[in-house]
């Protein structure tokens, strides 16, 4: 296609050489004729002159007068007629009867003399060029400029031209014909309909299943936040944000997440947020009495903070319900969990399906109780996953192999959570359902249970050791919550007694947690749904804010998670809701001071009499 373009373009640049040829032909035709004319023109000689041309014809000027000129112009003409050569100045000389008898009465004169011009052979040459459209008008003045007949084949010139534009225009429909055809090809190929069989092949393939899933979450994410654009927010006008909180409000709610089929109805049994997004929450829920059939018993759902309207960003499935679950802290696509069967699951989110990539086997090298207790530990290039069953058993697996523990320890106590130090990846402490918590050291000379910590009259649901890292160490300190309606304070360098204990709830606490940047404040929910703020430089007796989420039936809050920023906390509840609530900053954010001042409100709560704690 593009060489026969190329050599419609040749013929075209061709055409207007010839065009100019012929111009510049009858440019110096005119001009040979004006010369012409200019030289016919007759001139008046004198004597001497004619003199003069007669001795260079070799005729002597004397015997001139005996000639007749008849004769002699006879004579020329036959010469001419002989020899066939044109003669450049040919004279007639005309005379009289005294002539004959006196040269000096001869009279000259010069006569016209036809001149015939024989053009030489033309050649003609074509360039191939692409034959493009022109106006009707131009085209007319292109055929009245090549219809000019030029001696010796205008002609023919004429003709060959128009049969070159003839042809040229035959190659140029065949052209568009068959980009036309092509095109109907192509569009014949796109509409094509799809049978049965390969339709069902389509919608199954992995290709389209991440296109349809990516493609709808980002039209959810575009209409459930149309609403939260304001278009006519004015940035000139006072800060005082409809959303921003009162002076004398310290938290809010402002939304919660639940799915319908995956989370309504089942416990939150485990909330984490991720170290690489901080917008994403992972929850992990245990089974629903009501699902379907076909539904698995266990479920986590990522959800995103940025779009709190819109479905969750993944969906992780297993067959028994899960009992604990985490972000795998080095490693961005991984989530961690324990099911109540005793399995360790491993999810990949860039792989696309909903089932783990990896899960252990349930074996006597490995758990075989429900698993409350999962956490990586470690640094980025050493780093292990712990896991801690209810019967005890705590085994260490490397994340990317879980075919089999790299090492177990019995524990020999029934452990429902669990939590580490700070910077320190040696010992941790658990917490219990025999009313204890307890130190263990998971290398050394000695290693299981170093240390017991007694007080609490009902099981232990939860522990956390001190987060925050500050100009003053408390990670010896950590939190304990019970179903004796109690939160106690902890030393890990003075068992076994509590530092402190903090009452003031009338039913089971589930969870207590520390803030991640106030060293001084932790959060604690209970089973009636009612959420605290403690303060400890504020007040030790009484939380500093108290809420209840929901006024329903039967609602308890089961676990507590603070954001990393410090401003926001989730709950998750025994209906499948993830609340968010939001943390006025006067309370959620620490001041300079607030350090020196804990350190002097621990001091202050170890000299309480031991008989409160």
């Amino acid at each position: 296609m593009a060489d026969r373009k190329a050599e419609l373009e040749k013929k075209k640049a061709k055409l207007e050489q010839m065009r100019i040829e012929k111009i510049k032909k009858q440019e110096l035709e005119k001009k040979k004729k004006e010369v012409s004319e200019s030289d016919s023109k007759p001139k008046v000689a004198s004597d001497d002159d004619i003199n003069a041309i007669l001795s260079g014809l070799g005729i002597p000027s004397t015997a001139s007068a005996t000639t007749s000129p008849r004769a002699e112009s006879e004579a020329s003409s036959e010469a001419r007629t002989e020899t066939g050569s044109v003669v450049n100045e040919p004279v007639m000389i005309e005379s009289t009867p005294s002539m004959i008898t006196s040269s000096k009465a001869i009279s000259l004169g010069f006569s016209k003399v036809a001149q015939t011009s024989i053009p030489p052979k033309e050649h003609i040459a074509y360039n191939k060029e692409t034959q493009t459209p022109t106006e009707h008008g131009d085209r007319e003045d292109e055929e009245d400029s090549l219809s000019v007949d030029t001696p010796g084949g205008g002609g023919r010139v004429q003709r060959e031209v128009q049969a070159a534009s003839a042809l040229a225009a035959e190659d140029m429909a065949k052209v568009t014909r068959d980009e036309r055809a092509g095109e109907e090809q192509k569009k014949e190929a796109r509409i094509r309909i799809l049978t049965e069989q390969e339709r069902e092949e389509l919608e199954m393939s992995e290709g389209f299943q991440l296109f349809l899933s990516r493609t709808s979450r980002v039209v959810e994410r575009t209409v459930t936040t149309r609403d939260a654009l304001d278009s006519f927010i004015d940035y000139r006008a006072d800060a005082d944000k409809k959303d921003a909180f009162d002076s004398k409000e310290a938290v809010r709610v402002t939304h919660k997440f639940v799915e319908e089929r995956w989370s309504l109805g089942r416990i939150v049994a485990s909330l984490d947020w991720s170290p690489f997004h901080p917008e994403l929450l992972l929850a992990g829920y245990g089974e629903n009495q009501q699902m379907a059939s076909s539904d698995p018993d266990g479920v986590a759902l990522v959800w995103n903070l940025n779009f709190p309207g819109a479905s969750p960003e993944f969906r992780l499935e297993e067959s028994s319900r899960i009992t604990s679950c985490c972000f795998v802290r080095f490693h961005p696509h991984l989530i961690v969990g324990g099911t109540y069967l005793g399995r360790i699951c491993l999810w990949d989110n860039r792989v696309n399906k909903h089932t783990p990539v990896q899960r252990t086997t349930i074996s006597s090298n490995a758990h075989t109780y429900p698993v409350f207790c999962a956490q990586v530990v470690g640094t980025q290039n050493a780093h292990n996953l712990i896991s801690i069953s209810d019967d005890g058993r705590m085994c260490t697996w490397t994340v990317d192999m879980l075919a089999k523990p790299i090492e177990t320890l019995e524990l020999q106590k029934p452990v429902k959570s669990m939590s580490l130090p700070l910077n320190d990846y040696n010992q941790l402490v658990v917490g219990a359902d025999d009313n204890r918590a307890y130190l263990v050291h998971r290398h050394g000379s000695k290693t299981g249970v170093q240390s017991t910590f007694e007080s609490h009259t009902g099981p232990v649901t939860s522990v956390h050791c001190h987060p925050v890292s500050g100009p003053v160490d408390f990670s010896n300190l950590f939190l304990t919550s019970s179903f004796d309606y109690t939160v106690k304070l902890w030393s890990v360098k003075e068992p076994p007694k509590p530092v402190y204990t903090f009452e003031g709830n009338i039913d089971y606490i589930l969870d207590a947690q520390w803030s991640p940047v106030h060293p001084a404040l932790f959060a604690a929910v209970d089973l009636q749904g009612r959420f605290d703020l403690w303060n400890l430089n504020n007040d030790t007796e009484m939380p500093t804010a108290t809420t209840w989420l929901e006024k329903q039936a039967n609602l308890a809050l089961k676990r507590v998670r603070w954001m990393p920023s410090g401003n926001t906390v989730a709950i998750g509840d025994n209906k499948g809701q993830v609340h968010i609530v939001d943390i006025n900053e006067h309370l959620s954010q620490p001041r300079g001071d607030e350090w020196n001042k804990f350190v002097q409100t621990v001091q202050k709560m170890k000299t309480t009499p031991s008989w409160l704690n």
